[in-house]
């Protein structure tokens, strides 16, 4: 990769960094602007490399390359919304924290945008914060299941349908959203695309996507490629005609409340639900014939989950010995499954119910790899039947080490939840926790300056307000000695 610096005089001296790359054939210059302040220039590289990364295998996928020979991002610094104009995504390059990078579902989603920048907007919107997990699935892009989890945090996944809600249709702007609802359009657009992916599968909702484009229009606009004109002449009664053709049912009444007609299926309303809390929807589990209601299938010790990322049938039982090897060589799954746990030499401290707990933490798991270690917390009883009934709980790693770098590190216990935060680190890097919660919470940190030989940990479950609900016992807190790598 070749990167330069220099200044852009028309937007107020910005500073650039951008490399040519090849898509199907095509040079095309991709370049990120920004102000030189701060983190900033890290991020620009960040997101140079990221996005140099995606858009050739974005333009492999769609079979389509972007239609400009000058691909720009440039960064967000005066508080308007990210957006993309013509050759040009808005990203904000350090949001919500401005000490940590995190834009990349945002950015992938506005350089989906010039492949998708036409109506009905529940499709190209849709569709956009959709296509790393499609691609993901289907092999044509490797980012992990960690950021896999980011994509579907971001655009709300696994956070329940508003209250306040209307089919999206031909809606073309927010004005007709009440409140400018985020969880009404961009929650409920990432969602239909789940929907339709699972229905199709993966090798007929790319046939879908492309069947959506006219890459050959080329004078239908500078830098967006053209809708076909199924789409372009019938907006969303096109889409469900294009649908029709990979795929023959009554997609009118398969999105009846997503799309066109208000009301919703049951079917489809519950599908994207996790009934056995093993962090795969229903209509995935469905699909792939596994069972909604265990989380473990074939009863052979490791989830349907686990299973699926590495590439072992969750139908079939496996011996103990495979699924060593293999998680030995991945490490832990962060998916809130205590099951890969079982097959790794790992830490195990557990403790009786302290009295006056509502909810008693009774077991800590831990293990270093390399600079990061791994932890996980359970609880009396799976915390994804404790979330839906309590309000803001979040979880609390008091770090009582002797030269601690901070007061603790925090992670919200919610399923749509990937990363926590650290309180008062006092030097290096701000960092993110990265973890998820569903019927045990896991956790991954990086301890590599960490300034003591040990760590010593006080877990604390918190509500809101008052006393913490359940904490690990005071006086007996978890020392976890901490290797050199």
């Amino acid at each position: 990769m070749n990167v330069s610096a220099r200044n852009e005089e028309k937007d107020g001296l910005l500073a650039s960094q951008e490399t040519t790359i090849q898509v199907l054939g095509e040079s095309k210059i991709i370049r990120v602007l920004y102000k030189p302040e701060g983190k900033k220039s890290q991020f620009a590289k960040l997101i140079l490399e990221t996005a140099s990364s995606y858009i050739p295998k974005l333009s492999e996928y769609l079979e389509a390359a972007p239609r400009a020979k000058i691909l720009t991002i440039k960064d967000i610094t005066d508080g308007s919304i990210a957006r993309n104009e013509g050759s040009i995504a808005y990203v904000p390059f350090a949001y919500p924290d401005p000490e940590l990078p995190i834009p990349a579902p945002l950015l992938y989603h506005e350089i989906g945008h010039w492949w998708f920048g036409q109506d009905p907007r529940w499709v190209s919107e849709g569709v956009s914060s959709f296509l790393p997990v499609a691609m993901e699935k289907s092999g044509y892009l490797s980012i992990g299941n960690l950021e896999i989890n980011k994509v579907k945090y971001w655009w709300g996944f696994r956070q329940p349908l508003s209250t306040i809600d209307l089919p999206l249709g031909d809606i073309t702007n927010l004005e007709n959203i009440p409140a400018n609802d985020f969880s009404i359009y961009y929650e409920k657009s990432f969602k239909i695309q789940y929907l339709i992916y699972l229905e199709l599968g993966s090798e007929k909702y790319r046939k879908f996507l492309i069947s959506l484009m006219d890459p050959k229009q080329e004078s239908w606009h500078d830098y967006f490629i053209a809708p076909s004109k199924t789409m372009y002449d019938e907006k969303t009664k096109g889409v469900i005609s294009l649908l029709r053709k990979q795929k023959e049912m009554d997609w009118d009444q398969f999105l009846s409340g997503w799309v066109q007609r208000k009301g919703y299926q049951k079917k489809t309303k519950t599908l994207l639900q996790d009934q056995d809390g093993d962090s795969i929807v229903d209509y995935e589990e469905i699909v792939n014939h596994t069972s909604t209601t265990e989380w473990d299938s074939d009863k052979d010790g490791l989830g349907d989950f686990a299973e699926t990322i590495l590439g072992t049938n969750p139908n079939e039982p496996n011996r103990k010995e495979i699924f060593q090897n293999k998680i030995q060589n991945t490490g832990i799954i962060l998916d809130g499954m205590a099951d890969d746990w079982e097959f790794i030499d790992a830490i195990s401290l557990t403790q009786p119910k302290l009295p006056n707990q509502k909810i008693p933490i009774t077991e800590f798991r831990y293990k270093q790899i390399g600079n990061l270690l791994y932890g996980m917390v359970r609880s009396d009883r799976p915390f994804n039947e404790i979330y839906p009934k309590e309000k803001d709980l979040y979880f609390f790693m008091a770090d009582n080490s002797k030269q601690k770098e901070r007061v603790g590190f925090g992670f919200k216990m919610h399923p749509n939840d990937v990363y926590g935060w650290e309180y008062e680190r006092t030097k290096g890097n701000k960092r993110y926790v990265w973890g998820k919660v569903a019927h045990v919470f896991e956790f991954q940190i990086d301890i590599g300056d960490h300034p003591d030989p040990e760590l010593i940990l006080v877990p604390l479950i918190n509500g809101p307000k008052g006393p913490s609900l359940g904490h690990w016992d005071y006086g007996k807190p978890i020392v976890i000695p901490l290797k050199q790598p």
